[in-house]
């Protein structure tokens, strides 16, 4: 054989082997920092941001009614654990990226006293490992990043995330209702606003927030139109 080929084989080998290396160094640092850029932000659990105008979870949309209670339940589940351990130093909570701060997080007080209380704080001034949905404790002027707190409260909130989930299913599913007409309102980012014109009219027009509309039916779709819920799909009337 040919001893150039020989050696080109054996530093294409090494040229292989190195992009293999390479490649697999990258995709093991991308696992550990892309929390600080998405909705995943720890290896302990997934974090959402609760905080976003068009919160989509496991690529389901979710409406306004069902992420204000999860925001709502996420704080008393952060209250409680705080109290659980109050002795143990101040509960603090990463729960967003500062806007305003470079290379800052946002952090909540989850003392039930100071639930409203929100600070500001460099990365590098914080212990190392912590990211969106850690847990730290305050204690005598220094933050430290509890590692079972995290999980416990991430696990915690997930679960009750997936059960407003479920909610949600039942929820919509009662309001389209077979025969009835609906009133288009507003609409943006794939959200529709629909008005039951059936309702029961000492009860008031009801106004849903559907997020399961046609996509043809949805580009034209414009204030004022009206729509029949029938054989299970909504139908221009």
């Amino acid at each position: 054989m040919n001893l150039d080929l020989i050696n080109n084989l054996f530093n294409n080998l090494k040229e292989n082997e190195f992009v293999q290396n390479f490649m697999k160094e990258l995709s093991e640092h991308l696992e550990n920092n892309i929390g600080n850029n998405s909705n995943t932000a720890s290896s302990v659990g997934e974090w959402n941001n609760l905080l976003s105008n068009d919160l989509t979870i496991d690529n389901q949309k979710v409406i306004s009614k069902y992420r204000d209670e999860m925001l709502t339940e996420r704080n008393n589940i952060l209250q409680k654990y705080a109290e659980n351990i109050k002795e143990t130093g101040e509960m603090y909570y990463i729960y967003n990226i500062s806007e305003n701060k470079k290379n800052s997080y946002n952090l909540s007080n989850c003392t039930v006293e100071k639930s409203n209380e929100v600070i500001t704080k460099q990365i590098e001034e914080l212990p190392e490992g912590v990211r969106l949905g850690s847990v730290l404790r305050e204690q005598n002027g220094s933050f430290i990043l509890d590692v079972e707190a995290t999980k416990i409260v991430g696990e915690e909130i997930n679960q009750m995330i997936q059960e407003k989930l479920k909610q949600q299913d039942e929820y919509l599913d009662s309001k389209r209702i077979e025969g009835h007409v609906y009133e288009v309102g507003e609409k943006y980012s794939g959200r529709i606003w629909l008005y039951d014109l059936n309702n029961n009219p000492n009860s008031g027009v009801e106004g849903i927030e559907e997020i399961e509309f046609p996509k043809d039916l949805y580009q034209t779709a414009k204030e004022g139109d009206l729509f029949i819920y029938k054989n299970g799909e909504y139908q221009k009337q």
